[in-house]
């Protein structure tokens, strides 16, 4: 029940915000000169899974086409920002194989794990599917990436923003005013326990990213295949 509230309280808060204020616009998705960048440990959605959220993507470019709309190569799951976007941010001033340690480390004893999405909810800025873990693996996977990182040294901005407990991805970003709310609460609610499907995911990767994970932008750096 834990995240099924935890997903339901950010849904009634965001919507209590919508009502009153709109919709947040994002206006760095589209400037050139957003050159924040960092560090994530991330999963991506298999093809069959991608195919169920584009149902989704596809109604909401019907509905409301002037937003921004994930496309496929950018769907994830973020695991953990290791260091999150910021201007200035530059690879040359880390040591890249004390991170892969790093996580190495973290990730002993964590097997494959399963994740169920279903349902959608939202933010003041975006939409999102909810994910549901399984099974304790990506829980534990984060605790040990926290104790991990806590006893070293390198930059790092773990649970800095805020403590990541969800397994949600996002899928919609608002970029331009919306006009017609109730076109997007319309299509939250009828997709609000819609079954996207369930993935097992067998491999992290860590990645060098802007804020919006953009496929132009992001570089792996390591695939780390889980047993």
């Amino acid at each position: 029940m834990g995240l099924i509230n935890h997903y339901a309280t950010l849904h009634e808060s965001a919507l209590s915000i919508v009502r009153k204020e709109g919709f947040s616009i994002d206006k760095e998705l589209n400037n050139p000169k957003d050159h924040r960048r960092g560090l994530t440990l991330l999963l991506r959605p298999n093809p069959r899974l991608i195919e169920a959220l584009n149902q989704f993507i596809f109604e909401g470019k019907s509905l409301f086409p002037n937003q921004y709309f994930y496309p496929p190569t950018d769907l994830h799951l973020t695991i953990m920002p290791i260091i999150s976007c910021y201007e200035g941010f530059s690879l040359d001033n880390l040591d890249l194989s004390t991170y892969d340690q790093l996580i190495k480390n973290s990730l002993k004893g964590i097997c494959k794990f399963e994740i169920r999405f279903e349902g959608v909810f939202a933010s003041p800025s975006c939409l999102m599917v909810k994910g549901f873990p399984l099974d304790e693996n990506l829980m534990n996977l984060r605790q040990n990436l926290r104790k991990s990182f806590a006893t070293s040294n390198v930059e790092q901005s773990l649970d800095k923003r805020y403590k990541l407990v969800a397994a949600h991805s996002t899928l919609v970003r608002f970029t331009k005013p919306i006009e017609e709310k109730e076109k997007v609460f319309s299509l939250i609610d009828a997709y609000k326990n819609f079954n996207f499907g369930t993935q097992y995911f067998d491999q992290v990767e860590f990645v060098y990213n802007d804020w919006y994970q953009r496929e132009s932008i992001v570089k792996t750096l390591h695939t780390y295949p889980l047993p």
